[in-house]
């Protein structure tokens, strides 16, 4: 049995998977408690289309010392964000998480990631990217998520670190078809050093993602990090037609810029999983939509969860039905 969760953290990315090993992989982490600003304001104006909420009762709600969450609450939006590491205290206490995925160094992947040791998770391996980004920090806490990455990615934490490439074979990645061995069905599409190099070089830190393809008892899902068309030209180009997938979690939060379409085409996924805290302006839902029927968002639908049995059934479902 795996258990794959696409945890609803807002502005930014968490997944979960539980794979038939036992073994936990997490791919990257965004802690937060409440919703960011634009995301309430955004989701307070299509509740109230001719009522929007302004910046001035979101500011009284913080000024009130209450959240963002129990404002819009009052109006009907019932959805709270998933603290990863409450998610892993409450589901899987007390076990170490086997690795943990670094997608790539962008802040919204990882703040988080000081809580995770605080509240004593332990890392066996640590995935990261080569890059030399120098990171801006929006808030305090910022700084302190990118010291304790820091110190994972320099081999400071215990934690083995790996930097991997498409094409390199261990028997923990790359060749695990049935994702019952030490692989756990993890095969890894990006990067190459050629994609790290143009994408170091044009300073596009979202095309050194990890692009990940899982897959246990046939059923296949792909996780696009925040991957665009650079790196999708050269997934399609390797891939081809093996591309295909029942799930897909869609690229740069569902993001015009993430969507590739002849990649989408080619994977033709049953359902797109969409990672989102406010709707982005050059969202690409309905492009997806085009093939497949089923685009789910957890802003909408809260933590999304992927379940496959040893026989290769599968069921989706999310924590709020809309």
């Amino acid at each position: 049995m795996v258990n794959i969760h696409f945890l609803n953290v807002g502005h930014g990315d968490c997944t979960v998977i539980e794979h038939a090993s036992g073994r936990l992989t997490m791919i990257d982490i965004n802690n937060g408690d409440d919703l960011d600003f634009d995301s309430a304001r955004q989701i307070g104006s299509t509740l109230r289309p001719g009522n929007p909420l302004n910046e001035l009762e979101l500011m009284a709600a913080r000024l009130a010392r209450y959240s963002h969450s129990r404002l819009l609450a009052e109006y009907g939006y019932d959805i709270s964000l998933t603290n990863p590491v409450a998610f892993l205290r409450a589901r899987y206490p007390g076990r170490p998480i086997f690795r943990y995925i670094q997608s790539h160094p962008d802040l919204d992947h990882m703040r988080g990631l000081a809580a995770l040791r605080s509240e004593g998770s332990e890392v066996v391996n640590f995935w990261d990217t080569v890059h030399d980004k120098a990171p801006d920090f929006q808030w305090d806490s910022d700084e302190q998520d990118w010291k304790e990455y820091s110190a994972y990615r320099e081999a400071r934490m215990g934690a083995t670190v790996l930097r991997i490439n498409r094409g390199v074979r261990n028997q923990f990645y790359n060749q695990d078809p049935d994702g019952v061995g030490d692989g756990d069905g993890l095969y890894i599409l990006s990067p190459t050093p050629e994609i790290t190099r143009v994408a170091t070089e044009s300073e596009n830190t979202n095309n050194l993602s990890y692009v990940l393809w899982f897959q246990y008892r046939g059923i296949r899902v792909v996780l696009g990090g925040d991957a665009e068309d650079e790196v999708w030209d050269s997934v399609v180009g390797h891939y081809g037609n093996g591309l295909k997938c029942h799930v897909l979690k869609a690229s740069h939060h569902g993001r015009d810029s993430g969507y590739h379409q002849r990649a989408v085409e080619l994977m033709n996924p049953e359902y797109t999983v969409v990672s989102v805290g406010k709707k982005p302006e050059n969202d690409a839902s309905n492009k997806y939509r085009q093939y497949g029927g089923h685009v789910w968002s957890t802003r909408w639908r809260g933590t999304i969860s992927l379940r496959i049995d040893d026989q290769g059934g599968a069921t989706i479902s999310s924590e709020y039905d809309r």
